[in-house]
């Protein structure tokens, strides 16, 4: 998934909005983590298509949000993606594109 390079100017550092950007998607990581445990105790199929289905918008909209792909917020995004769709594979969804 690639995200939005665009500039814009703000009142607080570019650093400070990195970290800030991190931060977030580091929560989204870690609660897709949990959902994916979840479900090797459970295999609920239905229940894991829906969380996936779920934190793939939260990724989403985090994205249009991100005003500079760089290399860590890209490989943050990558790497949630990849459990997004490790999500879908086991639950046997699809994600549009």
């Amino acid at each position: 998934m690639n995200i939005n390079t665009g500039n814009t100017s703000s009142t607080f550092s570019f650093d400070e909005w990195e970290k800030s950007a991190l931060i977030e998607l580091g929560t989204l990581q870690n609660r897709v983590s949990k959902a994916l445990l979840k479900y090797q105790g459970s295999a609920d199929k239905a229940a894991l298509g829906e969380s996936a289905g779920r934190y793939m918008k939260e990724l989403r909209t985090a994205v249009t949000h991100i005003i500079k792909a760089t290399p860590a917020i890209q490989q943050k995004v990558d790497e949630i993606a990849d459990m997004l769709h490790l999500m879908a594979h086991f639950s046997g969804i699809t994600f549009d594109e």
